[in-house]
């Protein structure tokens, strides 16, 4: 057995309703100010929970400010943004409530606000995070990526290139779970970002870098996607189907934080540069595609991933997966994007995404990565 680490794991606090402790917990983590930030975006905002959560801190005592002027995945000027007005602030609390947007434009905006650089800087590690100086707590409103949980923060640079910091800085200090958060997210929302949370678990169990611990995360998340997904999409108040969901996501986060992503990712970074496609969907788009690929490189690692899914043994992981995607009717079709294979590929082996790919359950070099664009676009 290869020698493995397995660090970066802050509390986690569950429950319905645990956000009606947030003060409490605020409190025990010996900040020192009264002054809070929510970093959120503008549907979160839309969908009361901003509201929600502001209320509940300000019968406590608290000055809150929210920053909510984004929608979509996370911009470098966002990011810049937000730390901004936190380097105004006399030692805030950070609190990233959302998505996976929300959460990586509060993860990096509270440890950039310790420097003056803007965070293109610190793009594909080029210079080391500050340190963290900030309490931050991550409250995800959707089950799906994980952002809560992992070293790594995503975003789109200046001139659109997605792009990504990483460091055990950007661990936060607390993590709250609380499925009631998630009720009002829609089913599109909910099916997307829950295929994501999949993608991530199967490709923490099957790529390079899987170790037994992350193995064991990653199997239970995949269980608990096959679970509770198309319940969560059918019947949103079906609380045991978001509690699933919701915990399935963030130990799918614990395991990839360990072990990185694949080939997926690779593609679905590339589809969100080329054409702005949604990260849930463009993954579940590049796992599609390489997944029966994939499988001859580590049968017995995908059969236990079908298994997982509540397939026979032997059943094809493949099969199993589309399956799903199905089910949850997510749309894998590239049509009117405008994408041609040529770039797909190319940007698929990009300096940004060259770490996924290498990462992937099988190498993917140059000839396979334009066979799977053209797969992708021609579909």
């Amino acid at each position: 057995m290869k020698n493995f680490s397995f660090s970066g794991i802050k509390p986690i606090l569950f429950g319905v309703g645990r956000v009606e402790n947030l003060a409490d917990e605020i409190a025990a983590l010996n900040n020192e100010t009264s002054e809070i930030v929510i970093i959120s975006d503008a549907g979160v905002v839309q969908a009361g929970i901003v509201e929600r959560i502001q209320s509940i801190l300000e019968r406590s005592g608290f000055n809150v400010t929210v920053f909510s002027e984004f929608t979509g995945e996370p911009h470098s000027e966002t990011i810049d943004a937000a730390a901004a007005i936190l380097r105004r602030m006399k030692q805030p609390c950070v609190i990233g409530l959302g998505g996976g947007s929300a959460l990586d434009v509060a993860k990096l905006s509270a440890i950039i606000a310790e420097a003056k650089e803007p965070v293109e800087s610190y793009a594909l590690c080029a210079e080391p995070l500050p340190k963290p100086r900030l309490k931050r707590i991550m409250i995800p409103t959707t089950a799906g990526t994980g952002a809560e949980m992992t070293q790594t923060a995503v975003f789109a640079t200046c001139n659109g290139r997605k792009v990504w910091a990483w460091g055990p800085e950007l661990v936060p200090d607390l993590v709250i779970l609380d499925p009631s958060l998630t009720v009002s997210i829609p089913g599109t929302i909910t099916a997307i970002t829950g295929l994501d949370a999949l993608v991530h678990a199967m490709e923490a169990f099957t790529c390079q870098q899987h170790n037994p611990i992350s193995d064991a995360l990653a199997l239970q998340a995949v269980k608990l996607v096959g679970r509770h997904l198309i319940q969560a999409i059918k019947n949103p108040s079906d609380m045991d189907a978001r509690s699933g969901m919701l915990i399935a996501s963030t130990i799918a986060g614990s395991a990839f934080a360990q072990t990185g992503t694949g080939g997926a990712h690779s593609i679905g970074h590339a589809l969100a540069t080329l054409a702005g496609i949604p990260h849930g969907q463009a993954v579940t788009m590049g796992m599609d595609v390489l997944l029966g690929w994939n499988t001859q490189a580590s049968p017995g690692r995908h059969a236990a991933l079908a298994e997982a899914l509540g397939y026979k043994s032997g059943e094809n992981a493949a099969t199993a997966f589309r399956a799903l995607v199905d089910r949850a009717g997510v749309d894998l079709s590239l049509a009117g994007t405008g994408v041609d294979p040529e770039t797909l590929a190319r940007v698929m082996l990009s300096e940004e995404n060259m770490p996924m790919t290498q990462n992937n359950a099988r190498a993917i070099g140059p000839e396979d990565a334009l066979v799977f664009a053209r797969l992708l676009v021609e579909r």
